[in-house]
């Protein structure tokens, strides 16, 4: 999934949480209180240099460990493992 070396470090939320893999780290990624956190470093890395640097240390993380991918693949063997809502007035056999 990730190559060797992959840093399992969130170095955007205050308490930089360590992971002990991939799967975890990508949950964390996509969670509420981490997104809320990305905002909030965006919003000040307008007017604070510290959190520009922050937000730069990031975004080079997540460029160079292509996490995007990783994230997209990850929902994609979700979206895969859901079973399938049957349509509305269908009925069963």
């Amino acid at each position: 999934m990730a190559a060797a070396g992959f840093p399992l470090r969130c170095c955007i939320c205050p308490k930089q949480p360590n992971f002990s893999d991939v799967s975890h780290l990508l949950t964390h990624v996509g969670s509420k209180g981490h997104l809320a956190h990305h905002y909030k470093i965006k919003v000040r890395s307008g007017h604070e240099i510290v959190s520009r640097a922050i937000l730069e240390e990031y975004d080079d993380w997540y460029t160079t460990w292509n996490v995007e991918q990783l994230v997209s693949q990850r929902m994609d063997m979700k979206d895969k493992k859901r079973p399938r809502v049957r349509a509305e007035g269908s009925s069963r056999p």
